[in-house]
């Protein structure tokens, strides 16, 4: 599947430790259009790459909101979603 991502998106899931050689290979690979990348993705990839970003959408505590780093992730597994139609 191919998933549409900004370069915001791109950076938060470089700089995450726990990303996978396999996944970083595929962010290396993505291939810019217009103002996003598309990142080719098996359905296995999909899943764990979202896997990997629920890890970081946490509300905050007393707010109840997602702060920016949560907003950013959250916003990677919709579009993973919404390319997997």
């Amino acid at each position: 599947m191919d998933v549409r991502l900004t370069q915001a998106m791109i950076a938060a899931l470089r700089e995450t430790p726990e990303m996978p050689d396999n996944l970083l290979a595929r962010l290396d690979a993505a291939r810019a259009d217009r103002t996003e990348y598309v990142v080719s993705l098996t359905d296995d990839e999909a899943m764990a790459l979202t896997e990997m970003c629920q890890w970081y959408i946490r509300r905050d505590p007393v707010t109840g909101t997602l702060g920016p780093k949560a907003q950013l992730f959250e916003a990677i597994v919709n579009a993973v979603y919404e390319a997997g139609g």
